[in-house]
């Protein structure tokens, strides 16, 4: 079984109008997910541990994922990149006691955010 690592709270009530009441506010990364990211995404696993909390708790973007059912993009803006943390979020439909759960994380380019906020629903805007 993976260790599980709680990375803080997400604000459930900027989901709620899209996926109904969420089981939990608490967001997780798993051990299999963190070595996901240090895998396939090395320049940015450093990056995780020190915007990865932010990104969620206080992000600028939240993005529906139109491709995968229940899952969100939260992006992060600093100011020479974009981090991007890829959330499935524990829906009240979902088996009881999950939690909302990082996926994975990485940096995105201005015109790639650009383009994602074209082709899914846009959810909330830091302004």
């Amino acid at each position: 079984m993976s260790e599980i690592t709680l990375l803080g709270s997400i604000n459930t009530d900027i989901l709620k109008s899209k996926f109904g009441k969420l089981q939990t506010a608490e967001i997780i990364v798993t051990n299999e997910r963190l070595a996901h990211i240090q895998e396939r995404h090395p320049q940015d696993y450093q990056l995780f541990w020190e915007y990865g909390k932010i990104s969620v708790e206080k992000p600028d973007y939240i993005i529906n994922d139109e491709k995968h059912e229940g899952t969100v993009f939260m992006v992060k803006q600093l100011p020479d990149t974009n981090l991007n943390v890829v959330v499935r979020v524990a829906l009240d439909m979902d088996k009881e006691g999950l939690k909302n759960s990082v996926m994975t994380f990485y940096r995105i380019r201005e015109r790639n955010l650009r383009k994602m906020i074209e082709k899914n629903e846009l959810l909330y805007k830091n302004e």
